[in-house]
């Protein structure tokens, strides 16, 4: 028993031994591989470092620098390239070539690879002499003075709807309502002097405009300047209007039918204030739409103003029946012979004579 006991404790102490021995082994060998690793490159892998080749060297660089040709090189290499033969026939044919090299040589001395495309490239024409051109003189035939006109036209509109926003509601509301004509709202209008009179100047104005870009589209002026025919437009509208309201007043005073004769001028001038707001986009149209759609926008302007100028005379045959015992046949035989008639006449004035 002793005997055993011992084997197993020599066995024992032999074990313990070699398993020392052989974990002193391991850590050598990791000491070992952990100083070998100086460039920190992960283990278990085979790292090829390249060599350097022979030609990255200073003299492969100092090689690749473009030495700069002459310019006879160039030509010939510039030829070599095209697959042209250089001929010399005589000495003008030589110092153009010359040149030409000469020139590609000046853009881009260094790289003939541009050179080449340059010249081959047929929207930069470097081959030929160079073409001067003179310049002239650009005619300015522009829209401004129209452009601030209508502006001016605009900006009149907004300060009366801004300042008199009543005002420009209620015209609206007597036109369209029948009802409301002889109510309260048409004498709030007949008593507002000054807006009123300020409607009245800006339908002449753009009236003014509309009989003006008529004139220019149909009859050209010969005789005047069109900016001088604008305001004699205008003014001819203002004037007009002016003497037909004295001429009713006066028909009125002299035949004691003031009342009535203040209907219809309240009626007349009624539809011209909205006429001239409608008047406002056509005249903008016709200022600056595209000359092919002109002759539908005017045959439109015609029937929109025909039919403003037909309820202006409606309203105010209403207004004088109810007043004075009145045929409608006289009544259009006065609208033809006292309106419409006088402003034919104007209009072929101004066409012969005029303009």
């Amino acid at each position: 028993m002793k005997m055993k006991r011992i084997i197993r404790i020599i066995i024992c102490a032999v074990a313990i031994l070699f398993s020392t021995a052989s974990s002193a082994q391991n850590t050598n060998d990791s000491f070992s591989t952990q100083k070998s690793d100086t460039n920190h490159l992960p283990a278990k892998k085979n790292i090829v470092i390249p060599k350097r080749r022979g030609a990255d060297t200073t003299k492969a660089h100092l090689t690749r620098i473009p030495v700069h040709q002459t310019t006879a090189q160039a030509k010939d290499s510039i030829a070599e390239t095209h697959h042209i033969a250089v001929q010399k026939p005589d000495s003008v044919e030589n110092r153009s070539d010359s040149s030409l090299v000469a020139k590609v040589q000046a853009v881009n001395p260094d790289n003939f690879v541009i050179n080449k495309l340059l010249l081959n490239n047929k929207f930069i024409n470097i081959k030929d002499k160079p073409v001067y051109f003179i310049e002239q003189p650009h005619p300015r035939s522009g829209k401004e003075f129209l452009f601030y006109t209508l502006c001016t036209v605009l900006l009149i509109l907004g300060l009366f709807k801004t300042f008199f926003p009543a005002y420009f509601q209620n015209l609206f509301r007597v036109y369209f309502n029948t009802s409301l004509r002889q109510t309260q709202l048409a004498d709030q209008l007949e008593q507002a002097k000054f807006p009123s009179f300020i409607m009245n100047i800006f339908f002449a104005i753009t009236a003014g405009i509309y009989i003006w870009l008529l004139f220019n589209y149909f009859h050209p002026p010969r005789f005047i300047s069109s900016k001088l025919l604008l305001p004699f437009c205008i003014l001819s509208v203002a004037a007009l209007y002016f003497i037909k309201f004295c001429l009713i007043k006066f028909m009125g005073w002299m035949s004691d039918i003031q009342e009535t004769t203040n209907n219809y001028i309240f009626a007349i001038f009624l539809v011209n204030k909205i006429t001239g707001i409608i008047l406002v986009p056509i005249i903008i149209l016709l200022a600056f739409l595209n000359p092919g759609w002109l002759p539908d926008v005017i045959n439109i302007s015609y029937m929109v103003l025909g039919l403003f100028f037909l309820s202006r005379y409606v309203k105010s045959y209403g207004a004088i029946e109810r007043k004075i015992p009145l045929n409608a046949f006289h009544f259009v035989i006065y609208i033809a012979g006292a309106e419409i008639i006088p402003l034919f006449i104007l209009y072929k004035v101004a066409i012969d004579y005029l303009v």
